[in-house]
């Protein structure tokens, strides 16, 4: 066959067809920025379990490389991704002990991204989450807030609705997505447990034991769905974060497979997320809830997040709740007091301003997360005795998230339980511990909506002796021509702009009531009184 029957049969089949024995080159493609790309190639001598098969690709752009796995995709046919950070030209050759997979090269020229709503990874600088923008270089502040809906799509029992328990119910994404954008947020939530390995699984008691056969291989059922999921936020804007593992007295945790939880079972585990998820943009990835349990937790944590940051080739966020070390990307506090992590809150916290912005500032190397769900009422249904019920009530929600983004970048995590989750994930659609009323999630969405495009500036810090009067916040950059002014419950705020160099434009948004920018005109440096009305919480936005 002549060259030209090969690239037009490889074209055609979208695969790779050799030359030679075995290595070939693949033919050459464009891609827009943050557009992943998939290549597939045929391994036919492969024996034992295709899932330990271990093959390797480098991309190369100038001194920058990226290596990433390749992934059994089924039959004789194994599969690797790419997605570019910077524009221009890159190369890459295949690895593998397999003559299959080993020696193939291609080149790929990466171009501007088609969509500037279409975003790359989440990475930081110092404590506030960054999103890349343009390039890996190009980074915006962003402000990171999950929301779950246990109730209707992410549930953790065996429910019509849950997401992740078959594959027929992809088309539910769709409808979480929608909702998640309705209750005021760009991130939606999946738990994974022990469908990695049979889609619907919730622990290794869906198993005959850890040596089950069914524990040997990854279900890529699960995957395609999943991916499904990341990729239909991603194209619209949006995020995906994932618990990858529950709790140990479930038997949620890996430590729990035949041979533990760095046997070769998780392993291999491992291996294949990081082939599959690690090219896509659009997701973060928490080791687990009540880590405490495991025999082990802090050290295998880390040792989780060091090994599979290792493997993927791209960055991710990856947490563990509770544990602090550079092995993970963003601190992650567990929220009842009492328990020997490294970070918590206070008892069912935080609880105010004040140890937000202690909790930031204290770890300036990296960016912070609550990732306690801080769900609408949840405390008033608490099975026990808490100080302060109505801490999460509608106030103090949409109070809540303000302060997360005033303190410098607070990540959060808010949503609903299902009723039938336990005793401790309270749940009434017609009660207290119900579903968001339309005003918070209106609320939500005003948060959501002001601090688009980059209003979160990377080099803001609280600045709060600017307000006068009234009780409030400030962020302001070091150059002082942007400024962001919380304050609560009045109809009146002074403002202390000294140090601006020049005049700029000012508009304040009623946080309670739908996003609506009210135009202040412009101001001078110096000290200012706005009038509010009505008396509200409301966003001042000075330089915007």
């Amino acid at each position: 066959m002549s060259n030209a029957g090969i690239c037009l049969l490889a074209l055609l089949l979208g695969a790779l067809v050799p030359q030679g024995a075995w290595a070939a080159v693949f033919d050459h493609r464009e891609a827009p920025m943050w557009q992943m790309q998939e290549y597939t190639l045929k391994n036919p001598t492969w024996r034992g379990n295709p899932f330990d098969v271990v093959a390797t690709v480098t991309f190369t752009h100038g001194k920058e490389t990226r290596t990433t796995g390749m992934f059994y995709a089924g039959d004789d046919t194994w599969k690797f991704r790419f997605t570019g950070t910077r524009t221009g030209e890159w190369s890459f050759v295949t690895s593998s002990a397999a003559p299959g997979l080993n020696g193939h090269t291609g080149t790929i020229t990466v171009g501007p991204r088609a969509n500037a709503r279409v975003k790359g990874f989440l990475t930081h600088v110092g404590n506030k989450f960054a999103i890349m923008e343009e390039n890996e270089d190009d980074l915006e502040g962003y402000v990171y807030q999950v929301f779950m809906n246990q109730q209707d799509y992410e549930q953790q029992y065996r429910d019509p609705s849950r997401i992740l328990g078959d594959p027929s119910r992809a088309h539910l994404i769709d409808d979480y997505w929608e909702n998640t954008r309705d209750n005021g947020f760009n991130t939606y939530f999946f738990a994974v447990f022990y469908s990695w390995f049979k889609m619907g699984a919730l622990s290794i008691q869906d198993f005959s034991g850890g040596d089950d056969p069914a524990l040997d291989t990854p279900d890529p059922a699960l995957f395609d769905i999943l991916e499904k999921a990341i990729l239909h936020a991603h194209a619209r804007g949006g995020r995906t974060h994932i618990w990858a593992w529950g709790d140990n007295d479930r038997k949620q945790t890996p430590n729990h497979l035949g041979g533990g939880f760095r046997g070769p079972r998780h392993r291999r585990l491992m291996r294949y997320i990081a082939a599959r998820l690690g090219p896509l943009p659009g997701w973060s990835m928490n080791f687990g809830f009540d880590t405490i349990e495991m025999p082990n937790a802090e050290t295998d944590c880390k040792w989780w997040a060091k090994e599979l940051n290792g493997m993927m080739g791209w960055p991710h966020i990856l947490t563990a709740r509770g544990w602090s070390d550079p092995a993970f990307g963003a601190n992650s506090y567990a929220g009842f007091g009492g328990n020997p992590y490294d970070l918590e809150s206070t008892d069912k916290g935080p609880a105010d301003y004040a140890e937000i912005r202690q909790a930031l500032e204290a770890h300036p190397e990296r960016p912070s997360i609550y990732e306690e769900r801080h769900t609408y009422n949840r405390w008033r249904c608490w099975p026990g005795h808490v100080e302060d019920p109505e801490r999460l009530d509608e106030d103090g929600c949409r109070r809540l998230i303000w302060w997360e983004t005033m303190a410098g970048g607070m990540g959060g995590f808010f949503g609903h339980f299902s009723e039938r989750f336990n005793a401790y994930g309270p749940f009434n659609p017609d009660g207290p511990c119900g579903y968001h009323p339309e005003s918070l999630k209106q609320a939500f969405r005003t948060h959501r909506d002001f601090w688009k495009d980059g209003r979160l500036k990377l080099d803001m810090a609280p600045d709060n002796g600017r307000v006068r009067d009234t009780t409030g916040y400030c962020l302001a950059t070091k150059d002082k021509t942007h400024f962001v002014f919380f304050v609560e419950d009045t109809d009146s705020v002074t403002l202390d702009l000294s140090g601006m160099p020049d005049s700029q434009s000012v508009f304040a948004v009623n946080t309670r009531a739908k996003y609506q920018e009210t135009d202040k005109g412009r101001l001078d440096a110096g000290v200012h009184t706005i009038a509010l009305n009505p008396a509200s919480d409301w966003v001042i936005a000075v330089g915007y």
